[in-house]
């Protein structure tokens, strides 16, 4: 089954494109979520940290997955080890024009409308470029703290920063080289 309901962020108003945009925000309500990952990349990243924003949803069978695959025209379908199929969006470019306006038109019903809301301050910070001060590196961790994760996170809000603090011109020299 082919979906096409967005092209790269067209929206177009048809009564079948309303019903597919409804049922794919309230999958998201209950399947979905919003990511806000903090990744050590050390070796290669001037302040030495990712930040990794990502919408996604996973299922066992890969059929919605696809559906959305189509129906925003982005992101990518991947297959766990262990068989679920998941939908993801991370490049900043397609959550800024293609997802955020998606939500926006067809806005959650749960909690995870807040999540939503804060996934999109991040979203704003990083698209500006403003990650790369240690004064954006901390609303980001602020906004990140908000999200409610089950598990503990892989590192430290401190951990992160210290990098900043131990050498505030290493960000500054390297970004005026690039």
């Amino acid at each position: 089954m082919e979906v096409k309901m967005f092209n790269r962020g067209q929206s177009a108003g048809k009564a079948f494109e309303e019903k597919l945009g409804s049922y794919l925000s309230g999958f998201t309500d209950g399947e979905g979520s919003f990511n806000i990952s903090v990744i050590n990349r050390k070796k290669d990243y001037v302040h030495g940290w990712k930040i990794s924003l990502c919408f996604n949803i996973s299922q066992k069978d890969d059929t919605v997955p696809k559906i959305f695959k189509n129906a925003l025209g982005c992101g990518k379908i991947r297959y766990r080890k262990d068989g679920i199929c998941y939908f993801d969006v991370r490049k900043t470019d397609d959550l800024v024009k293609i997802v955020v306006p998606f939500f926006k038109k067809f806005p959650l019903l749960s909690n995870k409308q807040k999540v939503f809301t804060i996934f999109c301050e991040a979203l704003e910070i990083v698209s500006n470029k403003k990650h790369l001060t240690i004064d954006g590196m901390e609303k980001i961790l602020k906004l990140r703290d908000k999200i409610i994760v089950g598990r503990k996170r892989k590192y430290s809000n401190k951990e992160i920063l210290i990098s900043y603090q131990k050498n505030p011109q290493r960000l500054h020299a390297k970004t005026v080289l690039n």
